[in-house]
């Protein structure tokens, strides 16, 4: 317990010193504002280039707006966050900065769960907020297909789960890798293999990029299957990285 608030205390300091908290809430929050401000300036912008009355060629509501954000969640926002998590673990390692807590007996597991939690906890929040944000000027700037509040913040739940699948893998992956950039590389095409395998119909159940799907759809009727499997992938990802650092150390 106390390796696991020593090293949470650490995250957050090392967190607030590099911006991380700062960069990743912009890139979470800017496009919750962005997209349905642009969305409904869309037809006016395009107006003088495409001849015809744009209403009937885009059609435009809140539910659009919603999954236009969504859509950007999943794709910019989370590349933003793999960047700047990238080298969370990989960096202590390749520096050899374990060597000395671990010769005091400092429990690894800890320092894997601290990393893993504070990192996901944060990214809830921002996502939440950055959900309800969305919601506030998607229902202001749009009053057809309206999406009830609990259904959007269900859905920013779900999102907020594959975020945290994404950092554990990214935790592992660094815990493999001397270099953050190739763990973050390893990430995003983990991220795309998971859409392609989203094809195989027997599969898409057990696979979390499921969460994305279900939370843009708003329909969560079948989705405690892959929440069930998403938590197992984060256990037996946090068991590996501890065991990757395990042999790490004696590597280096």
């Amino acid at each position: 317990m106390e390796t696991f608030k020593a090293y949470l205390k650490k995250e957050v300091i090392e967190s607030v010193r590099q911006y991380k908290y700062l960069i990743m809430l912009i890139g979470i929050i800017l496009f919750s504002i962005l997209d349905p401000v642009i969305l409904k300036l869309l037809p006016e912008i395009l107006k003088n280039k495409i001849p015809g009355d744009l209403n009937l060629l885009i059609q435009i509501d809140m539910k659009t707006a919603v999954q236009n954000y969504i859509k950007d969640l999943s794709q910019i926002s989370l590349l933003i966050v793999i960047l700047t998590l990238m080298g969370t673990l990989s960096d202590e390692i390749s520096s050899q900065k374990l060597i000395f807590p671990y010769s005091k007996g400092c429990n690894l597991s800890a320092v894997v769960i601290s990393k893993i939690l504070h990192h996901s906890a944060v990214l809830s929040i921002f996502i939440i907020s950055g959900f309800s944000i969305n919601y506030y000027y998607a229902t202001t700037l749009f009053n057809k297909n309206v999406i009830t509040f609990d259904k959007i913040l269900i859905s920013s739940l779900l999102m907020s789960l594959y975020f945290a699948f994404i950092v554990t893998l990214l935790i592992f992956f660094s815990s493999i890798f001397k270099k953050g950039i190739i763990a973050a590389i390893s990430s995003v095409v983990f991220h795309v293999v998971l859409t392609i395998l989203m094809n195989v119909v027997s599969m898409s159940k057990f696979i979390p990029y499921n969460l994305i799907l279900t939370a843009n759809s708003f329909n969560t009727d079948d989705i405690i299957s892959t929440v069930l499997s998403v938590v197992l992938y984060c256990i037996i990802l946090s068991i590996l990285t501890v065991k990757m650092i395990n042999k790490s150390e004696l590597i280096y």
